[in-house]
């Protein structure tokens, strides 16, 4: 069985998706770190989710500024199942200037900006890479990706499926420590067996959060009554995966 420990400054990863994209971007000499201070708008953002049961939901942005309207549908999988609180965050940084973060299915926000072109039109685009300022603010301070935590939250998941040629039970386990500022999390399938042991933030619970799928869970963190999902666990053809979404710290 293998076994790691996590430290609480120091991940068992770095940030992945889009974080870690943003982070090593942003990140360099002479970029933009300055704190964020939300702008009074001097227009209007809607967002509106249709198709919310597909597996590709229409993302909607209409945009309002200076007596011109500009509206564009993106298409994104989305987290389902949640309300739009917790499913997009809207940040003005500048009066003309507005981002928009909506999650993703796998618990990562995906980024829109709404702004003004050299030639005063109205312009709203994918934003592949915010700065750290602005993904670090709309996060950290507002609180993109934590979710509403539900009833559904457990210490210990077990489901017995078929995933490529194998039949085995699907374990996720939290257990406690030797200190209380601790925990294990345990995982299983297939034969395959893991241990991580790590730190627990302060005012924070360690959970295991299904999602619906038999074969897909995560391991999240509530405080607050806010969920924050950390590493997902998943089964894929028959072989554990383990996948670190935030840094620990």
């Amino acid at each position: 069985m293998q076994q790691f420990r996590i430290g609480l400054t120091i991940a068992l990863a770095i940030f992945t998706a889009c974080n870690s994209g943003n982070q090593s971007a942003n990140s360099k000499p002479g970029a933009d770190t300055s704190a964020v201070v939300p702008a009074t708008p001097a227009g209007k953002i809607a967002v509106s989710i249709a198709n919310r049961d597909k597996d590709t939901a229409l993302v909607t942005i209409n945009f309002q500024l200076n007596g011109q309207t500009k509206e564009k549908t993106f298409e994104q999988t989305i987290l389902k199942e949640i309300s739009d609180a917790d499913l997009y965050k809207v940040l003005w940084d500048a009066p003309n200037s507005c981002y928009i973060g909506v999650l993703k299915a796998n618990h990562q926000p995906r980024y829109y900006h709404a702004s003004v072109s050299d030639k005063n039109d109205l312009k709203i685009l994918w934003f592949a890479s915010p700065s750290e300022r602005i993904w670090g603010y709309m996060e950290n301070t507002m609180g993109l990706g934590k979710v509403s935590a539900g009833s559904d939250m457990v210490q210990q998941y077990k489901k017995n499926f078929q995933s490529g040629n194998i039949i085995g039970d699907f374990i996720a386990e939290i257990k406690p420590d030797a200190s209380p500022d601790s925990l294990e999390l345990y995982v299983e399938f297939g034969g395959i067996r893991k241990s991580m042991f790590m730190a627990v933030p302060k005012g924070s619970k360690g959970v295991i959060q299904p999602t619906g799928q038999p074969d897909h869970v995560y391991f999240s963190f509530v405080k607050d009554n806010k969920a924050e999902p950390m590493i997902d666990l998943h089964v894929e053809n028959g072989r554990l995966q383990v996948k670190t979404l935030k840094e620990i710290k």
